[in-house]
Formats: structure tokens, sequence, C-alpha cells
């Protein structure tokens, strides 16, 4: 057995190829504890994923909030043309020579 990570106990069995948990005085490969991390870790990077996406919701998010980021994208962008658009006409204005 190759030891991976001696803190947490993750050893390689060479022959198969398999990652475990080892303990004290013996080494017992299982994949069990390390398959709970890998499911909440796909878990987390689909979330990320769906996050491109703007008609797409959040895991933990409220049901029937798809769409949110749609609308929020589209409101920001909006709040920001307002106010490039207010700061060039003033910008105009005060070359034109007004206060």
């Amino acid at each position: 057995m190759l030891v991976i990570n001696e803190k947490y106990g993750v050893v390689l069995d060479p022959d198969s190829l398999t990652v475990g948990e080892s303990r004290p005085g013996f080494y017992k490969v299982s994949l069990s504890p390390i398959e709970e991390q890998i499911v909440a870790m796909e878990a987390s990077v689909d979330d990320l994923l769906n996050c491109l996406d703007p008609r797409s919701g959040f895991i933990l998010s409220q049901p029937h909030r798809e769409g949110a980021m749609n609308t929020a994208g589209f409101i920001t962008l909006f709040v920001f043309g307002v106010l490039f658009g207010v700061l060039a006409v003033t910008l105009a204005f005060l070359k034109l020579g007004g206060a």
C-alpha cells in the first residue's frame, strides 16, 4: 500500500489502483468516505456550471426561482445604461458651457 495522505488516512492499492482509507495497523481499501466527498464536490461543480445559464437556478435556492439571474442581469445592465447616459449628457452640457 502507498500512503497518499497520512493526516487524512488515504492510501492507494498499487495492484488495483484503488484509493481507500487506512486504519492503524492495517490498510482497508474502501471508497465510501471519499465517494461522499466526491458526490458533494460534483454537486457544487454542477451548481457552478449551471450559474453560467441565466435561465437556471441554484441548488439551494427557493423553488420556482429559475430565471432570476436573467432578470437581475437585465436590471443591472439597464441601471448601468441609465447612469452612463446621464453622465454623457452631463458632460455634454458642461462642455457646451453649462453651469
